[in-house]
């Protein structure tokens, strides 16, 4: 009866401890494989399917994701059918709520997807959109960016080792800032891009009180935190393979900064392309249709097949 009791005692004591270990593992949503994870960041912690119409053959969630300890809200959509595929970082433009991603945005990045089958992931960036934290403007968040990759490398339906960026704007910034950090990253695509941000707070007065509050000061107070944000004064750094594109007549960005940029990739033998738009806007959005082709040109030649 004793020894009954002792193997009874035993398995209601295992019992427990799977009990207890299945109470206390995250879960996991999308497929993702957490044990993939070396630490926390990229784990989705929260997941919502949005309808994006049955127009285009994708699947559209809004996610809280683990960066640096905080929740993050992103967006990630996938083609409908099953299957393994290249993955696009897209990093926004704008600041703070001005900028986000919202259900147009959504609208165009699911009709990309749709298009050539990839997954898109982005982030709205710490303490945007109900997320944790508070952004930087290129600082701390870009951790928000590249903790996106970890994620990507953890889910069923992605092939973590073709993985292109892209960015608009700030966005763009923040690919340069990126693509500087990471390996993982086999093609970039800049559009209306920063290149340099001390000649953007020079050229925006009314951009200079959001920049002095997210980056702590102005730029002769604080000229440092200007140039990590500013690709033109570190090309060296830059070894992805990057497609810039600019409007000719961009009136919030400069076409000089993607210029100058491109003189000095030139000059140190980087493989970048820069195509100017004569008469193009900021965003590009008259010419929507050649700067999705060329994206997605550009990123096939470099993830192969």
């Amino acid at each position: 009866m004793v020894k009954i009791a002792l193997i009874a005692g035993s398995v209601v004591l295992v019992c427990a401890t799977i009990a207890a270990f299945i109470l206390t593992r995250p879960k996991s949503f999308l497929g993702q494989n957490l044990d993939l994870l070396k630490n926390y960041n990229g784990r989705i912690v929260s997941c919502e399917s949005l309808d994006v119409g049955s127009s285009y053959n994708v699947e559209c969630y809004r996610l809280r994701y683990l960066s640096d300890g905080l929740e993050v809200v992103g967006f990630i959509i996938k083609p409908g059918q099953g299957g393994r595929y290249p993955a696009v970082i897209h990093n926004r433009g704008g600041s703070l709520e001005y900028g986000k991603i919202d259900d147009a945005e959504l609208d165009f990045l699911s009709y990309v997807a749709s298009m050539d089958n990839y997954v898109i992931v982005a982030s709205q960036y710490r303490g945007n959109d109900g997320g944790e934290g508070r952004e930087e403007y290129g600082g701390s968040d870009i951790d928000d960016v590249l903790n996106l990759i970890p994620m990507l490398e953890s889910l069923p339906f992605v092939d973590s080792s073709k993985i292109a960026m892209d960015g608009v704007s700030r966005g763009g910034m923040m690919t340069y800032i990126a693509i500087t950090m990471t390996n993982k990253i086999k093609a970039a695509c800049v559009i209306g891009g920063i290149t340099d941000l001390i000649q953007t707070y020079d050229e925006r007065p009314d951009m200079r009180q959001v920049l002095i509050e997210l980056i702590g000061g102005t730029p002769e107070e604080k000229e440092n935190e200007y140039i990590k944000r500013s690709a033109y004064y570190w090309p060296e750094k830059i070894n992805t393979p990057v497609l810039i594109l600019h409007g000719g007549a961009d009136s919030q960005v400069d076409v000089s900064q993607a210029e100058k940029l491109a003189n000095e990739l030139k000059e140190l033998g980087k493989t970048y392309e820069l195509i100017v738009y004569p008469g193009g806007s900021h965003d590009l959005s008259e010419n929507s249709q050649d700067v999705i082709s060329r994206t997605f040109k550009w990123s096939e030649n470099f993830l192969g097949d």
